[in-house]
């Protein structure tokens, strides 16, 4: 199970982070761009770290 939530936040930060760039490219939004990234980095590293942690699955 921890193997299926990894991968599951590896999928989200992928997307996410392919938004991010298309963000600072296209539309030359830095700030967006840059915030997205940010939060595509805490959605890869906080669940796994919360599961590591508590143990619940």
């Amino acid at each position: 199970m921890h193997f299926f939530i990894f991968v599951l936040s590896l999928f989200i930060f992928i997307k996410t982070f392919s938004y991010g760039i298309y963000e600072i490219k296209k539309n030359s939004n830095i700030i967006a761009g840059v915030t997205t990234i940010i939060i595509a980095s805490i959605s890869l590293i906080l669940p796994n770290i919360i599961i590591y942690i508590n143990g619940i699955i």
